[in-house]
């Protein structure tokens, strides 16, 4: 069976909101982590991942000219699988509006997770901050951490977008 991951391919190109729908579409019909595989991360991404090592494949590039992002599986085939997607800063103070990947917002797509028969349980910090959302279903856990879109209003300060998310 020819594999379904490029090695010497350009990089996909992706939306933010391309890349949250594919992993929650991934998400919705995977029972642990240990069922990914390139050819899934492929099929759900609708384009093929590119292999960087034995058991690690995945994507990453360019959204905006803030933010880049990296979307990769790591042990693949292992009890240790683990899926993240990383919304990265790339600007050099490291404090970009987030409008540019937020539209899926983080109330969105933890909705979706719970529609998927997802327990949300928000892990706390110091002083109460929110550390992150866990999310549970039959032994899998997704974390999401959170950021506010922008630092500029009280609303776009409370308005919660997606920042990393991480499957095992």
């Amino acid at each position: 069976m020819a594999s379904t991951a490029s090695d010497g391919a350009a990089p996909a190109t992706f939306t933010a909101q391309q890349l949250l729908l594919g992993v929650l579409d991934l998400i919705k019909t995977t029972h642990s982590a240990s069922e990914l595989t390139v050819e899934r991360l492929s099929a759900a991404m609708r384009q093929p991942a590119q292999t960087f090592a034995p058991g690690h494949f995945g994507y990453g590039g360019t959204l905006t000219p803030e933010w880049g992002y990296g979307l990769e599986v790591k042990k693949s085939g292992s009890a240790r699988t683990r899926l993240d997607l990383d919304f990265i800063d790339t600007t050099s103070n490291q404090s970009a509006a987030t409008t540019g990947i937020c539209k899926i917002d983080f109330d969105r797509f933890a909705s979706d997770l719970q529609a998927q028969g997802f327990v949300r349980k928000t892990v706390r910090g110091e002083h109460g901050r929110i550390a992150y959302e866990q999310f549970q279903r039959n032994g899998m856990s997704v974390i999401v951490d959170r950021i506010g879109e922008a630092s500029t209003s009280p609303q776009e300060i409370a308005h919660a977008c997606v920042r990393h998310v991480t499957l095992d």
